[in-house]
């Protein structure tokens, strides 16, 4: 039977949880920010199976602390709004709400080139307002006073590696940490996760192997059609710049 009258309230943990994926920004946000909670939402995304199995065996290597890992497998179910882009519509939305459930400092893991509108400053202070709105003091909780950041949403992928590096972070867990749509074993290259990536690792002179992509990144199929807005620097701002940077040392600008 329901307990109609409670006698616990739920109470501020004064906790920092960074929504957590085991791809390369998060991995590098865990590195620079130091959150207590690492928390990750299987969502049933085409690339969830590949996704969970890297992130356990980053775990199970070391690199990602175990004992701040929280896994809530079968909570969450958003594969019939994934969209053939691999994007899906408020998705960030419905990771913040659970994230609250652990903490007050919410870390949406963000960079510069992110063009998605649940990443931006104003997504960040209205799902903030929205929070503590819903965490007023009431009958069933005590007062909570949320935050939701993105530190490096005005870093590129580029300086965030560099940043990392520069505080003693290993470029190792940075290859073997998975960002591929396709949800292959072996990253396909040429979808934008494994392009961003790419570029960022190989400006930071990052030994990338022969193998660690099905296809050269910088042979991807959709280049030609965005190199005018990539050169003039209006399809992902800044990050175009790092684009250009990489694509030149390959001859393809």
């Amino acid at each position: 039977m329901v307990n109609m009258i409670t006698k616990g309230k739920e109470k501020a943990t004064g906790k920092m949880v960074l929504l957590f994926s085991g791809g390369m920004d998060s991995v590098i946000f865990d590195h620079l920010l130091k959150p207590d909670v690492l928390l990750y939402l299987p969502t049933g995304s085409k690339y969830e199976d590949i996704e969970t199995k890297k992130l356990l065996d980053l775990t199970s290597k070391g690199y990602v602390d175990g004992n701040k890992l929280v896994v809530l497998p079968d909570v969450l179910n958003l594969n019939k709004f994934e969209r053939d882009d691999a994007i899906v519509p408020n998705r960030n939305a419905f990771l913040l709400l659970f994230a609250s459930l652990y903490g007050e400092i919410l870390i949406l893991g963000s960079v510069q080139g992110d063009r998605s509108y649940d990443k931006d400053e104003i997504f960040y202070d209205k799902m903030m307002a929205l929070l503590n709105h819903m965490w007023q003091e009431q009958h069933w909780t005590e007062e909570k006073t949320f935050k939701v950041i993105s530190p490096y949403k005005n870093t590129t992928k580029t300086q965030l590696i560099k940043d990392y590096l520069a505080d003693g972070g290993s470029f190792e867990v940075l290859l073997e940490s998975y960002s591929c749509y396709t949800g292959d074993e072996q990253p396909c290259g040429w979808c934008k996760p494994c392009f961003r990536k790419w570029v960022a690792l190989h400006n930071n002179n990052i030994p990338i192997g022969t193998k660690t992509y099905q296809n050269n990144p910088w042979e991807a199929p959709w280049l030609p059609e965005l190199l005018p807005s990539i050169l003039e620097c209006t399809y992902r701002g800044m990050e175009d710049v790092d684009w250009c940077t990489a694509l030149r040392d390959k001859g393809k600008i």
